[in-house]
C-alpha cells in the first residue's frame, strides 16, 4: 500500500512538513513522481514513524476489591522467566567478579615476591644496569609547497 504525502501524515499523526523533511534527510525513503508527489510505502513510513491511533484507548480503573486470577496471566510468566534470567546472569557476573579478585590477588602476591627479589639483589650490590637515555628526536621543520607568488 502507498500513501501520498497527506495521507502519511494522517496515518502517523504528524505534519506534511515533517514527513517532508524525513524524506530530504534520508531517514524516510520515497518515490518522487514527475508532478512533484510523493509515493511512500507503508512499511516505510511505519518503519520510521509509529501508526498514530485513530481512537482512545479506554482506561480501565482496578476494582478496589478484586481478587487476584487463581491462574498466573500471561504477563506474570513473563516476568518470571525474566526473574530467572536476570538472576542467572547476576550468579555469573558474581563469578566473574570473584575470579577477577582471585587474579588481582595472585597479581599482587607475584609483585611483593618479585620487589622481594629486586631488593634482595640491590643489596648484594650487584648493580642494575642502568637503561641508555633515548635521544630525542629534532623537531620537523613544515615547508609550503604551494609554490611562488608572482
Amino acid at each position: 500500500m502507498q500513501f501520498s504525502l497527506s495521507q502519511a501524515a494522517k496515518e502517523t499523526g504528524k505534519g506534511k512538513s515533517s514527513i517532508h523533511r524525513a524524506i530530504k534527510s534520508g531517514r524516510l525513503s520515497a518515490q518522487r513522481h514527475e508532478d512533484g508527489t510523493y509515493s511512500i510505502e507503508a512499511a516505510e513510513l511505519f518503519r520510521a514513524f509509529p501508526p498514530a491511533l485513530t481512537e482512545p484507548v479506554p482506561v480501565q480503573a482496578p476494582e478496589p476489591h478484586q481478587e487476584p486470577p487463581a491462574t498466573s496471566s500471561v504477563a506474570e510468566e513473563v516476568l518470571r522467566v525474566r526473574v530467572e534470567m536476570l538472576t542467572t546472569q547476576l550468579e555469573r557476573e558474581q563469578e566473574t567478579v570473584a575470579d577477577l579478585r582471585a587474579r588481582l590477588d595472585a597479581e599482587a602476591a607475584e609483585r611483593r615476591r618479585l620487589t622481594a627479589l629486586l631488593t634482595y639483589q640491590e643489596q648484594k650490590s650487584e648493580p642494575l644496569p642502568t637503561p641508555t637515555p633515548t635521544p630525542t628526536p629534532t623537531p620537523r621543520r613544515w615547508f609550503w609547497w604551494g609554490g611562488r607568488k608572482a
